[in-house]
């Protein structure tokens, strides 16, 4: 970005600058390439909308307040989507770029959303302290995100029923807390990542984002590498709802995933971790850690193993300039959102890392909620392998324009990729005369 600073007018609204952040600065960066000026790419950038709430919580015999916030980005393509995230951390610029993210998200794979977000501060170590509960206990854990997003349904009940934002699973949510969204709204377009027989629910949703990011990299590997996905070794941090079924497809197409960490631990083994076993020992324990198939392994040891493709599917801002350094890996395939920092992204192509973009390598879920969305809306239920069928069509189809794109214009592999969404998004905001 320009050593000059431009402010939005949400950051003049709020008298406070928002944080550099990777998106504002490739979106930038896209739009003096593109031609636009400053005031179009800060439209294009700025949310439409920013809300900032409490939640009472009435839980186990206490009244609990957390305090969130919603962040509707951009609607000029369709409804706002975006997940709702539960996290001690959360704050308005977090869950704005993860909002602007989506609306990007949405547009490199050209469907027919726009960007939301939701994120509300559970600090659950806080509510162990509070109710004076040990060890750790999952079933305690749940009860705190349920009521959490219970009453935060009946706060935006509204919101949900007109389409105007429809929610889904992030960080700290999942199929059970979207299941109460659905009870306040009795609606089942409203949400999606509902669970396996609630109305609407679809076949594979939980499983896409890792299926999607699973194509992702076999692609990248075999196209941009050189190596076939079937010869080749991958590291995975996460072993979530994104890291499980990801870690599974890429082994049952013969690809040898020699790394996985968690929270709690991780494992390595050079030979290929046994994943059916590993499933089933994260299903005992809820942790990869202390898994007999291999030796222990820390995060700081799993980005510097010597392997064919790095996939962080955890947290956001892993990959900072001194581990890009550390990285032995071919490529980088983003399973979490925005994985990867600007100095760490700078390091990476300094080194010739490819670096496949989270807007295209974990976009499996959104569209599989585009299909969620949709049959809710017909009654029409595609089947399982019909839902990959279509996120891996859709993926392609636009992993081939980003990856032309960037040989093209002798770019980056995510500069192609944010290109291309925010001339999706520009194009129709002027259109619509949004801008």
């Amino acid at each position: 970005m320009s050593e000059v600073q431009f402010h939005t007018e949400m950051e003049t609204l709020l008298q406070t600058a928002e944080p550099e952040t990777r998106s504002v600065w490739l979106m930038h960066e896209a739009g003096e390439r593109l031609g636009l000026s400053h005031d179009e790419v800060h439209e294009l950038v700025a949310p439409e909308r920013v809300t900032v709430f409490r939640v009472s919580c009435k839980i186990l015999g206490k009244v609990v307040n957390f305090w969130g916030c919603l962040s509707l980005h951009n609607s000029a393509r369709g409804p706002f989507k975006g997940g709702i995230r539960l996290a001690p951390d959360v704050t308005i610029w977090e869950t704005t770029e993860l909002s602007r993210l989506m609306t990007l998200k949405c547009a490199a794979c050209d469907i027919e959303f726009g960007g939301g977000k939701t994120g509300i501060r559970v600090d659950m170590p806080a509510m162990y302290k509070l109710f004076d509960r040990t060890p750790r206990d999952l079933d305690f854990e749940k009860i705190i995100t349920i009521d959490a997003v219970e009453y935060y349904s009946k706060i935006f009940r509204d919101v949900f029923s007109s389409h105007l934002y429809i929610p889904a699973p992030d960080m700290g949510t999942g199929p059970d807390e979207m299941a109460f969204i659905y009870n306040e709204t009795q609606d089942p377009a409203s949400v999606t990542g509902k669970g396996d027989g609630v109305q609407g629910w679809l076949p594979g949703r939980k499983e896409s984002t890792g299926i999607g990011c699973s194509y992702v990299a076999m692609r990248t590997l075999d196209e941009m590498v050189g190596i076939a996905p079937d010869g080749a070794t991958i590291a995975i941090q996460g072993f979530g709802n994104v890291g499980r079924p990801l870690a599974k497809d890429l082994a049952e197409h013969g690809v040898k995933v020699v790394g996985i960490t968690d929270l709690w631990g991780g494992v390595h083994n050079p030979e290929g971790l046994d994943i059916d076993a590993l499933l089933q020992h994260f299903e005992d324990n809820a942790t990869v850690a202390n898994f007999g198939g291999g030796r222990p392994l820390n995060n700081e040891e799993l980005f510097g193993l010597d392997v064919d493709c790095l996939i962080p599917a955890a947290a956001g801002d892993v990959i900072c300039e001194d581990v890009a350094k550390t990285i032995k890996a071919k490529c980088v395939v983003e399973a979490a959102n925005m994985p990867t920092t600007i100095d760490g992204m700078k390091t990476l192509w300094e080194r010739g890392i490819i670096v496949a973009p989270d807007i295209l390598a974990n976009a499996g879920g959104v569209i599989a909620s585009m299909l969620e969305y949709s049959s809710s809306l017909s009654a029409i239920k595609p089947e399982r392998h019909e839902v990959y069928k279509i996120l891996k069509k859709k993926i392609g189809e636009n992993f081939d324009l980003s990856r032309d794109r960037a040989a093209e214009e002798d770019i980056g592999f995510v500069e192609a990729a944010i290109e291309i969404a925010m001339e999706r998004v520009y194009s129709v905001m002027k259109g619509r005369r949004m801008m």
